[in-house]
């Protein structure tokens, strides 16, 4: 698991999430302003007012394809609206309970414009926990008479997730920009962000830390969405319901993504010199400092994401930087230095030529593996005469 936080500068990510912020409250203002006028006009129909008037009246704001589907999420029956049933927007009776208070609806739908970029730009992973409790409210309270069209509203699904990529901002863009190459859950798996004009190639998944069927109001909130690897993502952590309490955000304090380290034991001697890999590979943290509420999210993450038992098919990695130490005498990278003195490597390119990895943790986003190469390195104490 690595920080975020620790491999781009704060200046730079603010500059990636007020991108992110200014293109898609664009959108979102779209979508509420069209239920506002929705609503409003809803107000306004009379017994005579005629079905090219409602349609007329009500079709504004966002493009002719989105009228239907977003339209319809406000009948207690969807089927009761399509293209030919206009005239049921006059029959408030076949709404669902909530829209049928429909100026408690307009109210909302102003107070969520104004609140419109602080949601998107909400950060619950660095904060105290009156944001943790702000949100809550918002969510549970403020925002609840009109939950029925959230997702409308905040629309990941179908409509963020098929912006093109070589437009103005979208997922490609997003991630591209937030420059991890790895994934920042398992440091194990590479997520380029790659595209040839309009044609998607590759990119990291989007998870959302806090499931948006369970949030729907983060569904496009900058903070929420976590550049990963498919494994991570999809097969470990699923349908699992995350929450600040019980997991660990990449986006939360981290330094030199230290909370959790990779070490190991040998089985046998051959283990133990890098000739077999009979040895076993295992996540540690430093338990007896953290606090019982942030050891708690750690092995929350841990367990999720099957660290212990996924990394242990990456033996081969730490079985060559055993040997290597072994037969090296625990000064293989000062031995590299003292072969090599015109080349005057410093530490960090004896490291990278002797492991093939970063040394330092603000690279750690560049390739796969660079923390439980570091980790197991200083473990042994192939690193000690030269720690920081």
């Amino acid at each position: 698991m690595i920080s975020i936080r620790e491999c781009i500068s704060e200046s730079e990510l603010i500059s990636v999430r007020n991108k992110h912020i200014d293109f898609v409250s664009i959108e979102v203002d779209k979508r509420i302003d069209f239920y506002i006028n929705l609503f409003k006009s809803i107000n306004s129909f009379s017994i005579g007012t005629k079905e090219i008037t409602i349609k007329n009246s009500v079709n504004k704001f966002i493009h002719v394809k989105q009228y239907v589907p977003i339209i319809k999420i406000i009948f207690a029956n969807q089927k009761k609206f399509d293209e030919t049933k206009y005239l049921n927007l006059k029959k408030t009776e076949l709404f669902k309970t909530k829209a049928q208070n429909v100026n408690l609806v307009i109210e909302k739908l102003e107070n969520l414009k104004s609140k419109n970029k602080l949601i998107l730009g909400l950060d619950l992973s660095f904060g105290s926990q009156y944001k943790i409790d702000y949100y809550n409210y918002l969510k549970d309270s403020y925002f609840e008479p009109i939950d029925f069209l959230i997702n409308k509203i905040f629309d990941y699904e179908n409509w963020f997730l098929n912006l093109d990529p070589n437009g103005v901002w979208g997922p490609y863009q997003l991630t591209k920009s937030l420059g991890l190459k790895v994934c920042s859950y398992c440091n194990r798996q590479y997520t380029f962000s790659l595209s040839k004009g309009k044609n998607k190639i590759t990119r990291p998944e989007l998870d959302h830390f806090l499931p948006k069927n369970e949030n729907p109001l983060l569904s496009l909130s900058f903070f929420n969405l976590i550049p990963s690897c498919t494994i991570c993502n999809r097969d470990c952590k699923g349908k699992i319901s995350f929450s600040y309490q019980t997991h660990f955000s990449p986006y939360e304090a981290n330094s030199k993504h230290e909370l959790i380290k990779y070490d190991y034991y040998p089985k046998t001697y051959l283990g133990s010199i890098g000739e077999t890999d009979e040895f076993r590979i295992f996540v540690k943290n430093d338990g007896a400092k953290l606090s019982p509420e942030l050891k708690a999210k750690i092995d929350g993450n841990t367990k999720v994401f099957e660290l212990n038992t996924i990394v242990n098919e990456h033996k081969d990695v730490v079985q060559e930087i055993i040997k290597k130490r072994h037969i090296s005498n625990d000064n293989y990278i000062e031995t590299l230095q003292k072969t090599f003195p015109e080349a005057k490597l410093t530490l960090e390119e004896a490291y990278r030529l002797a492991y093939g990895n970063f040394y330092d943790e603000k690279e750690f986003n560049k390739r796969p593996l660079a923390k439980l190469t570091k980790d197991i390195a200083v473990s042994i104490g192939s690193l000690k005469k030269y720690s920081k």
